[in-house]
C-alpha cells in the first residue's frame, strides 16, 4: 500500500489551483499599494502632528517650505536640503529630522532683553552660521561671503553683517551691534525691556530713553493683510521680521491695526512710522485705527503713514504716488530705504454721511470715511459683490489679474441686469455749498463703495459729503518713484476752517 503511487491531478484540479494562484496574486498586487499608501499616509501625519507641536511651543516662526530659492544647508547636520523648515524671524535652515536639535540648540530674535542691567543700545552681534544672503561680503575682509558649496560663514540677524569663517574673530563675537543700516527703524529689545520696568515703576517719560538714540530714530511698525491682492503679505512679513524687531510686525488679519498701533504709544512723540502693506481697504481700516487714537487723546503719538500697494486697484496708493501694485520687483531693504527717504505733506480726508429723510425715522444718520473717493451706483455693487466674495473664499483671490477679471464679471453683469438703472433720474438735486458740502437727495435704491446700502425702494435719503477736520500729512520722496509706477495725482479741496484736526500723517513717494 505504501509503494503505491497517488494518482495525478486531473485537469479540473490544476485549473482551480492555477484559478487560486491568480486570485492570490491579484489581491497581493492591489492590497499591497494600498497598505503601503496607507502607511506612508499615517507616517505623514504623523510627522506632520509632531512637526506642529514642535512650531506650537518653539519661540522659533517656523514655517515648511517644499522648495528654498536658492542653495540651502541645514544649520545642524550641515547636509545639503531642498526642502524643510526656516525660521522667519532670524532665518534659520534646517531638515525636518534635524528641527527639534536646532529648535533647542539655537536662539531666536530676542524682542526683549531677559535682564535689565544693560544699557537700551548696548547689545552684542547675535551670529548664525551658514545660508547667507546672496552677494554679501565680509565686514573685515570685505570679501564675498557664501561662495563654498557647504555650511559657512556667519550673519547676524540683527545688523546683516555677514563675516567668512577665518575671519570671525572674539573681538567680533563680542563687539556691540550698531543695528546695521536700518537701526533707525528698529526697536532695539533694550528699549522694550527698559519700557517694561518705567512702567512698573508708573514712569512714562520716554523722551530721556529716546534721546540715547538720536533725533533721526523713527521706529517704523509693519501692517501687512496677508489677503490683499496676490496674497504676498504673508511672506513680506517674514522679510520684515528677518530685518527689523519682530515686535514691531503685525498681520492685520490676526491683531487688528488699533490694537496693533498702541505700540506708538511706547514710543517719543510724534516718531512712530506705519507702513501698510495692502489694498485701499486696508489703509483705510488703519487710518480709522488712526482716528480713534485721536479720539483717545493720544494725538500726539499718532504715525506718519506709508503705503506699499499689495491689492487689486490700489488707487489710494496710485494718487499718492507710491504706485499702482507691487509684485516684488524690488526688495523689501529697498523698500525700508524708500520709507527713510521720504517726507511729509499734507492731505484731506473726507466725510460721508448718509440721513433717511422719511417719516418716523428711528435711525442714526450712518458715516463713512472717504480717502481719495466714494461712489453710489453700478461701480460701487461691483465692488460691493467683489467684496462679499472674497470674504467667502479668500484662497481663490490670489492673483491680481484673477481679481480684476473677477471685476470685469460683475461689470458685465450689472450691464445685463441693470439693478441701478436710470440712477441718475432719481437724484433729486446736488447743491455745492461754501463750505465744500456736497448733498445728493437720492429716492430709491442705490449701494455705498463702504457696502451698505443706502436707501431701500421709494424712501428717500441725503448724502451728505463735508470735509473731515483731519489733516493727513503724507511724505513726499523727490528723488525716487513708486514702487515701479506712474507719478501721482494730487487730491485739490478747500480745508475746512476748524481748528480740531486730526494730524494723521502719509508717506508720499513721487516721480521728482
Amino acid at each position: 500500500m505504501d509503494g503505491e503511487r497517488r494518482p495525478a491531478l486531473g485537469p479540473p484540479a490544476q485549473s482551480l489551483l492555477a484559478d487560486g494562484h491568480l486570485v492570490l496574486w491579484t489581491l497581493c498586487s492591489v492590497l499591497l499599494p494600498v497598505f503601503i499608501t496607507f502607511w506612508c499616509s499615517l507616517q505623514r501625519s504623523r510627522r506632520q502632528l509632531h512637526r506642529r507641536d514642535i512650531f506650537r511651543k518653539s519661540k522659533h516662526g517656523w514655517r515648511d517650505t517644499d522648495l528654498f530659492s536658492q542653495p540651502t544647508y541645514c544649520c545642524v547636520c550641515a547636509q545639503h536640503i531642498l526642502q524643510g523648515a526656516f525660521c522667519d524671524c532670524c532665518g534659520l535652515r534646517v531638515n525636518e529630522g534635524c528641527l527639534k536639535k536646532a529648535d533647542k540648540r539655537f536662539q531666536c530674535k530676542e524682542i526683549m532683553l531677559k535682564s535689565d542691567t544693560r544699557a537700551p543700545d548696548a547689545m552684542p552681534h547675535h551670529w548664525i552660521r551658514g545660508n547667507v544672503p546672496l552677494c554679501s561680503y565680509c565686514v573685515v575682509c570685505k570679501q564675498q561671503c557664501g561662495t563654498k558649496p557647504k555650511l559657512c560663514d556667519y550673519r547676524c540677524i540683527w545688523c546683516q553683517k555677514t563675516v567668512h569663517d577665518e575671519c570671525m574673530k572674539n573681538s567680533l563675537k563680542n563687539e556691540k551691534c550698531d543695528f546695521g543700516e536700518f537701526k533707525n527703524l528698529i526697536i532695539p529689545p533694550g528699549y522694550i525691556t527698559s519700557i517694561n520696568q518705567m512702567r512698573k515703576n508708573k514712569k512714562t517719560d520716554y523722551e530721556v530713553l529716546a534721546s540715547k538714540f538720536g533725533k533721526q530714530w523713527t521706529p517704523l511698525i509693519i501692517l501687512a493683510n496677508s489677503r490683499s491682492g496676490t496674497n504676498m503679505g504673508e511672506g513680506l512679513l517674514g522679510e520684515f521680521k528677518i530685518l527689523l524687531n519682530p515686535v514691531q510686525v503685525f498681520d492685520v488679519t490676526k491683531t487688528p491695526p488699533v490694537k496693533a498701533l498702541q505700540l506708538c504709544t511706547l514710543l517719543p512723540c510724534h516718531s512712530a512710522r506705519v507702513l501698510v502693506c495692502g489694498g485701499d481697504g486696508t489703509v483705510g481700516w488703519v487710518l480709522d485705527a488712526v482716528d480713534e487714537m485721536k479720539i483717545k487723546g493720544q494725538e500726539k503719538y499718532i504715525p506718519q503713514v506709508a503705503v506699499l500697494p499689495l491689492g487689486t486697484g490700489n488707487d489710494l496708493s496710485n494718487t499718492l504716488g507710491w504706485g499702482t501694485g507691487y509684485a516684488g520687483e524690488i526688495p523689501v531693504a529697498q523698500v525700508l530705504r524708500n520709507v527713510m527717504e521720504a517726507d511729509g505733506i499734507k492731505l484731506d480726508r473726507w466725510k460721508v454721511q448718509v440721513t433717511n429723510k422719511g417719516y418716523y425715522n428711528l435711525r442714526k444718520p450712518k458715516e463713512f470715511t472717504m480717502n481719495n473717493y466714494f461712489s453710489i451706483g453700478p461701480d460701487a455693487l461691483m465692488a460691493l459683490n467683489f467684496h462679499a466674495h472674497r470674504e467667502k473664499a479668500p484662497s481663490l483671490f490670489s492673483s491680481r489679474i484673477l481679481n480684476k477679471a473677477v471685476y470685469l464679471f460683475y461689470g458685465t453683469k450689472d450691464c445685463l441686469v441693470q439693478e441701478c438703472k436710470d440712477l441718475n433720474k432719481k437724484v433729486e438735486n446736488w447743491m455745492v455749498s461754501e463750505w465744500n458740502c456736497l448733498i445728493w437727495k437720492v429716492s430709491s435704491f442705490s449701494t455705498l463703495a463702504t457696502g451698505a446700502v443706502a436707501a431701500d425702494s421709494g424712501k428717500g435719503w441725503e448724502t451728505r459729503l463735508t470735509l473731515l477736520p483731519v489733516d493727513l500729512k503724507v511724505l513726499h520722496d523727490a528723488n525716487a518713484g513708486g514702487w515701479g509706477a506712474v507719478g501721482p495725482r494730487a487730491l485739490h479741496c478747500h480745508h475746512n476752517s476748524q481748528d480740531t484736526c486730526f494730524n494723521a500723517l502719509f508717506l508720499w513717494r513721487t516721480n521728482g
